[in-house]
């Protein structure tokens, strides 16, 4: 199984497979975020080439123990996943089988058209997805929050929704994106939105900035409730000349228990976490709203910040241009 991920990487590195793949660590992460365990049904409405669901289903057999029956309710019923590219779902589907999935519930087709399909396997109960990221030049492509949206009207009553999206879908004051957190925010409530490091997708020669959102489906965003906002830019992942981005350091699980913990128990910590009530035409992220600490600003680290700005900012024009899967 892991050899066929590297082997996924490497036979798409001029991107030539169309698809970028969810780093290892983060999909990790997004099993710990929505407490997958061994009862849930985890839906991925685009799923790609099933590294969320393998991350969930590793953690739900982790959780089953030595109970065999809860371990095969995991691999028949407890996964559900649709990719509408045939040659990606065939890659789903192989992926899914060599990790050690026992009946592979990946559909072929289309997440808005299909739905129907979804809840003749099960009630879903957890929502994870990396959706394809617009192409701005390509006017049919669907916003990213279409496929959150579509994922969460999926999901059973209290179901838990965790998506990583171009930062752009947490900032936009106003237009399409704009109209899709106030339809979000109608129907569903926003629990928290986490900042991730600037060259995630290092790996995948893919330059975008991302964030991740989480929600609670089909529970209308309370008046008064606060969202947690947390700033995760460092993941202790380092970019090496051959390796690609690495733990190099082996610091990464340490990272996540704090950052898991954090966001668990909804902690504000200086610098790195806050409470805030927002709508739809706010900005969804940690650095509009944690207080600047002016004291340790002097030129050498202003100097730092104005070269992160320049490099995100490049990062988000190059994002604009391509078309990602």
């Amino acid at each position: 199984g892991q050899f066929y991920v590297e082997f996924l990487r490497y036979a798409n590195n001029d991107k030539g497979l169309g698809i970028v793949l969810t780093p290892h660590h983060i999909a990790d992460l997004f099993a710990e975020l929505a407490d997958v365990g061994k009862e849930s049904v985890v839906l991925d409405n685009c799923c790609g080439t099933s590294g969320l669901l393998i991350a969930a289903m590793s953690k739900m057999i982790r959780d089953a123990g030595a109970d065999k029956a809860a371990q095969d309710r995991v691999r028949s019923s407890g996964l559900i996943g649709i990719e509408f590219q045939p040659k990606v779902y065939a890659l789903a589907v192989s992926n899914m089988i060599l990790h050690g999935d026992g009946k592979t519930n990946i559909l072929r087709g289309d997440c808005f058209t299909d739905s129907s399909r979804v809840s003749k396997l099960g009630k879903p109960t957890v929502g994870l997805l990396n959706p394809p990221y617009k192409n701005k030049q390509v006017q049919q492509d669907k916003e990213e929050l279409a496929y959150v949206f579509n994922n969460l009207n999926s999901l059973a009553l209290g179901g838990k929704c965790v998506a990583i999206v171009p930062i752009t879908c947490a900032t936009a004051p106003s237009g399409a994106i704009a109209n899709w957190k106030k339809v979000l925010l109608e129907k569903h409530t926003l629990e928290a939105v986490m900042s991730m490091p600037i060259d995630l997708f290092h790996n995948s020669k893919t330059t975008v900035v991302t964030c991740v959102m989480v929600f609670t489906a089909h529970k209308k965003h309370p008046k008064g409730k606060k969202t947690w906002f947390g700033y995760w830019r460092d993941d202790g992942f380092i970019k090496t000349k051959h390796l690609g981005r690495v733990d190099l350091a082996g610091t990464w699980n340490g990272i996540k228990t704090h950052w898991v913990d954090a966001f668990r128990n909804r902690e504000v910590i200086e610098g790195m976490s806050i409470t805030r009530e927002v709508t739809s035409t706010d900005e969804w992220c940690a650095e509009a709203y944690l207080p600047l600490n002016y004291e340790v600003v002097d030129e050498v680290a202003l100097k730092a910040a104005a070269k992160q700005y320049a490099l995100s900012s490049a990062s988000m024009i190059i994002s604009e241009e391509e078309d990602y899967e």
